[in-house]
């Protein structure tokens, strides 16, 4: 679940409205260790980028979703 300007999504519904923006979406295994349990991070990527901390699908949401009032 992820909280977009004070509502909560799941990810399903952001996946499908980055998608609609042009965003590929991919989910890759981020475990150092092969005797770790598997950890896997999803990533918003868009003109072939490179999978990043920058780029993951919460981070990406927000940048894009999230509306920030206007200064008085």
């Amino acid at each position: 679940m992820i909280k977009i300007n004070g509502h909560w999504y799941s990810s399903t519904e952001v996946k499908e409205a980055l998608e609609k923006k042009g965003y590929t979406i991919i989910t890759l295994e981020i475990s150092t260790e092969l005797r770790d349990y598997p950890q896997y991070e999803t990533y918003a990527l868009i003109n072939r980028q490179d999978p990043t901390v920058l780029n993951t699908l919460k981070s990406v949401a927000l940048k894009e979703f999230q509306k920030k009032p206007p200064l008085l």
